[in-house]
């Protein structure tokens, strides 16, 4: 079986296969930067293995993958997470989320059904209800969709790279709690408790409160990561 890695190729085995993705999964680095750091391990396994070497003790020798990619990070200044596997479950809920909310109403109830509830309007009165209905599901749906987003990202690539990197789920978050916050405070022209029950209401409803913990999230991860870079 062919390795290759920038302009060296190398012929593993599936042990010497699973060291070398172990060690490369575990590099919280760049693209770029992980590519020169397996080109050179893996010029130095060929080297090794040239000079006499087994690749059982050419892997005791450099040590496990968990060893090798923490060095690497360390000396980059990252702390060398992986990606959690918790990270899919945004996925799922992303996917449920708009299984439920766009496509099982239209399987439960057929098209008249839903102009049939304005009593039965039809032309443009009708195309105006159908559309509102749907923005108004698409606002609704759109923080989950964002929390879903910065999660992702959270629990994946924010932890392989730089502490710059959780700007862009806190962005998320942020943008999925701001538009609520507006329409409760300013376009909904309510009253001081009024205006706090809708957001309260929008919290809990409208997956605000995913956009919130991602927001609260990302911000801490930020600032902790940043502190480890520095400490490196």
């Amino acid at each position: 079986m062919k390795w290759r890695m920038g302009n060296v190729t190398l012929d593993i085995l599936p042990p010497v296969k699973r060291y070398m993705n172990a060690i490369e999964h575990r590099l919280r680095v760049d693209r770029k930067t992980r590519v020169r750091i397996m080109t050179e391990l893996a010029s130095d396994f060929q080297s090794r293995r040239e000079s006499g070497q087994s690749d059982e003790s050419i892997m005791q020798e450099l040590g496990t993958p968990e060893e090798i990619a923490a060095e690497f990070n360390a000396s980059l200044g990252t702390s060398g997470r992986t990606a959690s596997r918790w990270r899919w479950a945004f996925i799922a809920l992303a996917a449920a989320i708009a299984f439920t909310r766009f496509l099982l109403p239209g399987l439960l109830l057929p098209q008249s059904g839903n102009l049939g509830i304005i009593g039965g309007a039809d032309g443009p009165t009708a195309i105006f209800v159908v559309t509102t209905t749907a923005s108004s599901t698409l606002w609704e749906t759109l923080p989950w969709f964002l929390g879903c987003a910065g999660g992702f990202l959270m629990a994946g690539w924010c932890r392989r790279g730089a502490a710059q990197r959780y700007a862009l789920p806190l962005l998320l978050g942020l943008a999925g709690i701001l538009p609520q916050v507006v329409a409760g405070f300013l376009l909904q022209g309510m009253p001081g408790s009024l205006a706090g029950a809708y957001l309260l209401s929008s919290l809990t409803t409208h997956g605000v409160w995913l956009c919130l913990l991602v927001a609260v999230w990302a911000a801490w991860e930020w600032r902790h990561t940043a502190k480890h870079d520095k400490k490196s």
